[in-house]
């Protein structure tokens, strides 16, 4: 098909051509984009889009990255309920985490509607029953139960020791929270508000109260909601990789 020539007023520019100035301004080069407007239509501008797309993504993903943060449940909306099916894409994201051996060790068990005051309660009641009456507080007791409501589900985070435990027992927790990073990465991408948070969890009646094997691990419980109209997500700031990196080149 012959590549056909545009004579419509350009002041308003199409889906592509915003495609193709987004691409631009991510360093794709000016030139992609003034080949793709003059071939709209053709299979080489179809192509073309294909490409910017790809580069566009790769940008993406690492703006992605660094612009995570934990935001916790006393900021979630409560009148908003993160969509189920948005939950289970944020699940299969962290699905492809990387696993040696293929054991795949992640578990996630999720606490929704009223089992969410149920999981408050126990962990509640937990910490009440575990915590030396000097280092107790009222308000972390009272929050173990309102972080709960004030979220749309609550996931319990669970390493499945393998029966065979052919992968080393260090080597499944890293995988597991390599999932967690991917279900964190892609909530941000959904625009929903994560948090994962340890404490209590090691407890052996937590485990029991999730159903676990003997020598399954829960490590933590990552919540979910949608941040309050308004609410301003916190600055990141880290210390320079330089100070982090050690090259050994001889």
């Amino acid at each position: 098909m012959a590549n056909r020539t545009m004579s419509r007023d350009l002041s308003t520019p199409t889906p592509y051509e915003r495609g193709v100035r987004d691409g631009a301004l991510a360093g794709i080069g000016l030139s992609i984009g003034v080949s793709l407007l003059t071939a709209v239509g053709t299979g080489a501008a179809v192509a073309l889009w294909k490409y910017v797309k790809k580069q566009r993504n790769l940008y993406d993903a690492d703006e992605l990255i660094a612009k995570r943060r934990s935001i916790f449940p006393r900021d979630y909306d409560t009148s908003r309920v993160v969509p189920e099916s948005v939950l289970m894409k944020m699940l299969e994201s962290a699905n492809w985490a990387p696993t040696h051996g293929k054991t795949e060790p992640w578990r996630f068990v999720v606490f929704a509607g009223d089992a969410r005051r149920r999981l408050g309660e126990k962990d509640a009641a937990i910490y009440k029953a575990k915590t030396p009456e000097d280092k107790f507080f009222p308000k972390k007791f009272t929050n173990k139960l309102q972080s709960k409501l004030d979220s749309s589900y609550v996931i319990a985070i669970v390493m499945k020791r393998q029966e065979s435990k052919k992968i080393p027992e260090i080597e499944e927790i890293e995988a597991v929270a390599c999932a967690v990073q991917n279900l964190h990465l892609s909530a941000t991408a959904h625009g929903v508000g994560g948090y994962w948070s340890s404490g209590g969890s090691f407890d052996d009646e937590m485990k029991a109260f999730l159903g676990l094997g003997a020598e399954d691990i829960c490590l933590g419980l990552f919540y979910v909601g949608y941040p309050k109209p308004g609410f301003v997500h916190p600055k990141g700031a880290r210390r320079p990789i330089q100070d982090k990196v050690t090259f050994v080149r001889e």
